[in-house]
């Protein structure tokens, strides 16, 4: 059948024309003069319709084969050659619209529509007459629909480019699929192959995004402006463990959507190979390179979450062939590539492959947002690093820290506007009603199948682009006129809010202290060296100041001496205050040697315990910050803005 539907196309699209898209009635056709002079064969076909059976024959030959004479009376046959069975493309044009709504079930609708068809006096012969013939007609029916509308769009590309539109702006790349269309219009006797953008086979860089992306979504990739100043274009990453495939002896015959979004499985094997050879050992440095947060807090955000343990077993692959999809959308929520992962855990290879995958399809001076439930380490995207502003998705990022929410909490961040990331879940959302049907239908239906909901979802939010637009920017309005009114209920000017808030978040990702089996010994030698430093500035700062009461003195002398006494006394007073902390910390204030302490077993618990001390300290102010916000919006839902009843009875 896979040959066939090729040269299907053209009598479908002639029905479509001559029935205003099977509006009309279908008429009669007439007999066609066989012009090969070959023996002819009689072919009883069975015809099912929405409300009754019927009975024809065909002449068939060489160059009048029975699927074409099919389609032009309106009929889809369940087999290419010698099909027994037909069934109306009304019939199958509705069923095809009712499994993108519904979980696919082609043993419901058979049996409904053989219930319905004896409830009429119609009856067929066999045991399950009608299930697998109906079930082929519906599968090889959804390949020709996507296959006219691959057709269509070659040649509405063939014209752009004939036409000259936007010649300057169009790159290498559109050309040669446009051009590589064209030549397989001219033989359909080759079935046709979809063949993925490559931007990398262009001889020029590209100068706008891809064709492939600028179809996926005309907004974030369309025109010629891009979002914002700060960032180009803004997607999220996500993976989802409920839509597996239980493995099977053996896999169905392949079968590639021509739309496809998902990545070969070639590209992640590379990428996995990748990863697991030059994996870079753990850093010994408190700071990623690349990274605003301290290792200590990725590494709590990591053990707080059970998507970035890789090696956690989500998804058995002793049951499973296919354990999640990871997926890559825009910010209107449009699928830009998915991945199917066959791993047991979430791990890295899959992100990476999806977005080395989007830097291929975008000019080299786009910076993009990514927004991810665990981006926090992201080494292996060196090349593209520079051109990646991070953030968490709003829904995940309360189950980081508050130090990991200071900076890539993308309300926090700039560039991301009102973006949540949770576009992915979204998707998943709209897709769970296809996670019995895919978990045990074939690996390679599961895929068209997929394919076939995303286009679906894509003409559908398509139309509501509109409203998002004007959904989005009156909550743009209203927020900026609530943030407006803080500021100016602070009394305070907005240069100042930002300095305090910079030094909050510096003081939020500082390296929190660590315990050490010398630390007692270090903290000795710490306060040893303070006490050192201290001295020598005061004898530096005395030498000055003889020099400037010295009314000998040489006025270049004099000068200099002025100059580096302010200096040295802020060192000065630095010195002390951080001397003055070690003291503290010693438990040993005002004594005037530290050494015989060193070793002491005493000193190293207190310095420790000081370490574990500080570090729940910051883990409660950081669960207050994020408890606040909370507390207050539910309080303000209860009682409506008004006081609450506790601050009342204060009050009195």
């Amino acid at each position: 059948m896979t040959s066939v539907i090729p040269r299907l196309i053209k009598p479908y699209m002639r029905l479509l024309q001559e029935t205003q898209n099977l509006r009309l009635e279908v008429c009669s056709a007439s007999e066609i003069t066989c012009t090969c002079l070959n023996r002819s064969t009689m072919l009883s076909v069975l015809v099912v319709r929405f409300h009754k059976l019927e009975q024809i024959c065909l002449n068939i030959c060489v160059c009048r084969p029975v699927a074409a004479q099919l389609v032009g009376l309106g009929l889809f046959p369940c087999a290419p050659l010698q099909p027994s069975l037909a069934v109306d493309i009304r019939l199958l044009n509705f069923v095809s619209r009712l499994f993108l709504k519904i979980s696919p079930n082609n043993t419901a609708i058979s049996n409904t529509l053989d219930e319905f068809l004896q409830a009429q006096g119609y009856q067929m012969k066999g045991e399950d007459p009608l299930r697998r013939r109906f079930g082929s007609a519906l599968q090889w029916f959804n390949s020709l629909l996507h296959a006219t509308t691959q057709f269509v769009d070659s040649i509405v590309a063939v014209t752009r480019d004939s036409l000259n539109v936007s010649d300057d702006t169009l790159d290498v790349q559109s050309n040669e699929s446009a051009s590589e269309s064209h030549s397989s219009e001219e033989d359909e006797s080759e079935p046709r192959k979809r063949t993925r953008p490559d931007p990398d086979s262009a001889s020029l860089p590209l100068t706008r995004p891809s064709e492939y992306l600028r179809a996926r979504c005309p907004l974030c990739f369309g025109g010629s402006s891009t979002m914002s100043k700060e960032l180009s274009a803004i997607v999220c990453l996500d993976a989802c463990f409920t839509q597996k495939h239980n493995k099977q002896k053996y896999r169905d015959p392949p079968r590639e959507h021509p739309k496809t979004v998902f990545i070969p499985e070639d590209d992640v094997v590379i990428w996995e190979a990748f990863v697991a050879e030059v994996r870079p050992p753990r850093p010994a440095k408190d700071f990623e390179d690349g990274l605003k947060v301290p290792n200590a807090i990725l590494d709590e955000c990591e053990r707080s979450f059970t998507a970035a343990d890789g090696s956690r077993e989500k998804a058995s692959t002793q049951f499973f062939d296919s354990t999640a999809l990871m997926g890559l959308l825009c910010r209107h929520d449009r699928v830009l590539w998915l991945v199917n992962m066959t791993t047991p855990g979430e791990r890295q290879h899959y992100a990476l492959a999806l977005l080395d995958m989007l830097f291929k399809h975008i000019p080299l001076f786009w910076t993009v947002g990514v927004l991810y439930d665990v981006c926090v380490k992201w080494g292996f995207l060196a090349d593209y690093l520079d051109r990646i502003s991070f953030a968490i998705s709003v829904f995940h990022a309360y189950g980081h820290g508050w130090a990991c929410q200071c900076v890539y909490h993308p309300r926090k961040c700039k560039g991301f506007g009102l973006s949540d990331g949770e576009g992915c879940e979204r998707f998943w959302l709209s897709i769970s009603k296809l996670i019995a049907y895919l978990r045990v239908c074939g690996h390679h239906t599961r895929l068209y199948t997929l394919d076939s909901q995303v286009q679906h979802l894509d003409n559908e939010g398509l139309m509501g682009l509109g409203k998002w637009i004007a959904r989005k920017w009156h909550s743009a309005e209203v927020k900026r006129a609530e943030g407006d009114r803080d500021v100016k209920e602070s009394e305070e000017s907005p240069d100042f809010l930002r300095q305090q808030w910079a030094a909050q978040v510096a003081a939020q990702t500082k390296p929190p202290p660590r315990q050490s089996k010398n630390a007692g010994k270090k903290a000795v030698e710490e306060a040893v060296r303070l006490q050192k430093v201290r001295d020598s500035l005061t004898e530096r700062i005395a030498k000055l100041e003889d020099v400037i009461c010295d009314v000998d003195a040489d006025p270049v002398d004099y000068a200099g001496a002025e100059d580096r006494l302010l200096g040295l006394k802020q060192q000065l007073d630095s010195c002390k205050s951080k001397l003055s902390r070690a003291e503290r910390a010693l438990g040993v204030q005002n004594q005037l040697h530290y050494r015989h302490l060193a070793n002491s077993a005493y000193i190293n618990h207190r310095i420790n315990a000081r370490a574990l001390k500080i570090r729940l300290r910051e883990r409660l102010c950081a669960r207050k910050f994020e408890r606040t916000r909370i507390e207050r919006a539910a309080r303000r839902q209860q009682y409506n803005g008004k006081s609450s009843p506790c601050w009342t009875l204060q009050k009195i």
